[in-house]
């Protein structure tokens, strides 16, 4: 984790004019072409949850802002952020799951299957500094066009990104994918980023699952 100078910081105006605003986050959703995902993990049975978190997790890594974080008021930037996930219980509540980031899918997928299966076995409701992660939670009993989640500003520049359900739609299978994320570190050029590479990836699953 690196602080970063203010004095040299590009968006150092636009930072100062959402950071302590009541609202100061943007929340969108877009829909995401998985036909060729889902036709792969089907095909190598790796598991369709745990092959698009590690996804939207490289995505993530890869544009800078996502991994920026607003603490006590000042600006840093961490070299890697790790996926914390929603996991539903067998009686209908959640277990948070904090899990890791792996640059090899193998890797991520080992760890984060053997998180889930802790949870469920012990579930995690704890709270506390998580400026080092972001969170996917996933809403697969509905589709969405927007959806927006409880905010806190001790931990407000931490993203959300929420999985919806996916479906058919002129041949191609397609899935919402929600982000929230701070104005004060994010804009809609770096949402953009993060759903084109998502994009990208779901198109070439095997370039980054093998």
């Amino acid at each position: 984790m690196k602080k970063i100078d203010l004095d040299t910081y590009k968006r150092r105006g636009m930072f100062e004019a959402f950071k302590d605003r009541e609202i100061p986050f943007l929340a969108t959703s877009c829909m995401v072409d998985i036909t060729s995902l889902k036709r792969f993990v089907d095909m190598q049975r790796c598991g369709f949850f745990v092959a698009i978190s590690y996804l939207i997790s490289k995505t993530v890594n890869r544009v800078p802002e996502l991994r920026q974080r607003i603490i006590n008021g000042e600006l840093y930037e961490f070299d890697r952020v790790d996926p914390g996930f929603t996991v539903l219980l067998e009686d209908e509540t959640f277990s948070f799951c904090d899990s890791r980031y792996f640059e090899a899918f193998a890797e991520y997928r080992e760890y984060a299957s053997a998180r889930i299966r802790a949870v469920k076995a012990c579930p995690d409701q704890s709270v506390g500094d998580k400026n080092h992660m972001f969170f996917i939670t996933s809403a697969p009993w509905f589709s969405f066009t927007s959806i927006v989640h409880p905010y806190t500003s001790q931990y407000g520049s931490i993203p959300i990104v929420t999985i919806g359900k996916y479906f058919e739609q002129g041949g191609a299978l397609l899935i919402p994918i929600g982000i929230q994320a701070h104005h004060g570190v994010v804009d809609g050029i770096h949402v953009g980023k993060f759903y084109g590479q998502l994009s990208a990836m779901c198109l070439e699953p095997a370039e980054w699952l093998v």
